[in-house]
Formats: structure tokens, sequence, C-alpha cells
């Protein structure tokens, strides 16, 4: 009797489990796919420097999430290519004495990517990406816009990330 319970027991605390699922859950069109090589993105934007800062962002959040390996080219399943198409900045709070001295700023950056796989050429995935950050203006201007810029490239790295092993 007490064997009959407790099988009941586990069986009812299994079900809760039935939709998960352990390791990692790429797309169902990605699913061969274990290693990406990532080129340099191209930038046609006049920001400088800003191509090694987004490129080695998305590499690393790639290689945080374990979905995929970071490879050469001979040796990988698919290229992620991306090119970034526009960095804007935006006011977002003024001074009180006067309104066109900021105070606070959005940086938006704006890729496009195409996951190609190797063997084919066939695009696996494709999309545009915004990443954003926003801070507090310094009296150091030159250094607040770079630390701003290199949040919003980890935001467009974690959401590039997350839509080609993540599926969103």
């Amino acid at each position: 009797m007490q064997f009959a319970i407790n099988s009941i027991i586990i069986l009812i605390g299994m079900s809760s489990c039935v939709g998960y699922k352990l390791g990692n859950n790429k797309p169902a069109h990605l699913q061969k796919v274990n290693s990406v090589t990532v080129p340099i993105f191209k930038n046609e934007t006049l920001e400088p420097r800003l191509q090694p800062l987004v490129t080695n962002a998305t590499i690393k959040a790639l290689q945080q999430t374990g979905a995929y390996r970071i490879s050469k080219p001979a040796h990988s399943d698919a290229t992620l290519f991306a090119t970034i198409k526009n960095i804007s900045r935006r006011q977002l709070r003024s001074t009180r004495e006067n309104v066109l001295k900021t105070k606070e700023i959005e940086i938006i950056i704006e890729v496009i990517i195409s996951l190609e796989e190797n063997l084919t050429g066939k695009i696996l995935d494709k999309g545009s990406i915004i990443g954003r950050s926003t801070s507090y203006l310094d009296s150091n201007f030159q250094l607040t816009k770079r630390q701003a810029i290199q949040l919003a490239a980890n935001d467009l790295a974690k959401k590039i990330s997350a839509r080609i092993s993540e599926g969103f």
C-alpha cells in the first residue's frame, strides 16, 4: 500500500516537468548548428571603432549562452554576418537652466544580422535588432559617451544572442 502511494506521488511530481528540457533550447530551424563564426561586423555609420566593440560584445554574449561554439570559418556550421546600420543619440533629460544642454542621453544602435549555413549558403535567420542604453552625462563627455556606447553594444549583443540561441 505504501509503495502504491509513493508511486502515485512520484508520478504526480514528474508530470509537472513534462514541458521542460535539459540543455539549451535552440530554435527548431537551428538544431543542427553547433558552431558559429562571427566575422567583424560592417559599419555603415560614422562612429569610429564601433565594429570591434559590437563584434566582441556579440562573441562574448554567444559564449555566455553556451548554445554555440565560436570557431574558425573552416570548422563552423554557420556564419553570423552583421551590418551596423545606424547609431543615434537622443536627449532624454535637459538641465533646468538650458533645455539645449543634455543631462541624460540615450544611445541606440541598429544592426541587421544574417545567419548563413556554411555548406549551402542558406540563410537560417535574418532580421534587424536594436540595442539601447541610457546614461547621465558627466563633465567628461567623451568618456561618458563611450561608456554609453559600450552599454548599448552589450544590450545589442544580448539580443542577438537570444535571437539565434533561443529564438526570440
